[in-house]
């Protein structure tokens, strides 16, 4: 009875097993699809020929390319969760910002991921429902800046007059540029334009140093 048990556990787990490695399949096939010929220009069939499984097989998993973004997304912010938390245990908070908003310029650094991302945003323009996980995934990026930022003040790391809101919505924006160039420009050397940039925020975050007094005329 216990082998018979044992076994029953050991096919379940493979079948889960099997069933999540074809789910990443289909995402991974989805996501060059949507990058190379946009959402709309990508159907189901395309996707599950190049997943390896039938069009009837992919729609157990996903009954739509709307749910397939939206899978998309939210694995998005799970990768935002834990950048995050490797962020928040940097000693310093400014260097916290710094090493978050890293995160993110990195990830753009693929013309690849870089379209993919822009087909994801025009779709948060157009469907409701996409939009609604981009917004929680959106959300903790925003929490994540915020917080750091906000200890940062608390420690004097980051400059206390800061418009918190404002700064975050920037840093936010940067990226989504960076994502933007990448994408109509491949040939753009990422890396080496965000060393001296990278210089610029920090300065810009970073507490002002006071002048030293000058002496008292006569």
């Amino acid at each position: 009875m216990k082998a018979i048990i044992h076994f029953r556990f050991l096919t379940m787990g493979k079948r889960d097993d099997n069933r999540e490695e074809r789910r990443r399949r289909i995402l991974a096939a989805a996501a060059a699809g949507f990058a190379e010929r946009g959402f709309h220009g990508t159907g189901m069939a395309e996707i599950a020929a190049a997943a390896g499984i039938t069009p009837a097989n992919l729609y157990r998993y996903f009954d739509a390319k709307e749910a397939i973004v939206r899978a998309i997304v939210d694995e998005q912010r799970e990768a935002v969760a834990v950048a995050v938390q490797t962020a928040e245990r940097r000693a310093d908070a400014l260097d916290a910002v710094l090493g978050l908003f890293g995160h993110f310029m990195a990830e753009a650094r693929s013309p690849q991921a870089s379209r993919l991302w822009l087909e994801i945003l025009a779709e948060v323009a157009r469907n409701p429902r996409v939009a609604d996980a981009f917004t929680a995934d959106d959300g903790l990026v925003k929490q994540g800046f915020a917080s750091l930022l906000r200890r940062g003040m608390a420690e004097g790391t980051v400059r206390a007059d800061l418009d918190l809101e404002a700064t975050v919505i920037w840093l936010i924006a940067l990226v989504d540029g960076a994502v933007g160039r990448v994408a109509v420009e491949p040939a753009f050397d990422l890396d080496r334009a965000s060393r001296p940039f990278f210089d610029l925020i920090r300065r810009a975050l970073a507490p002002a140093i006071p002048v030293p007094a000058g002496p008292v005329p006569a």
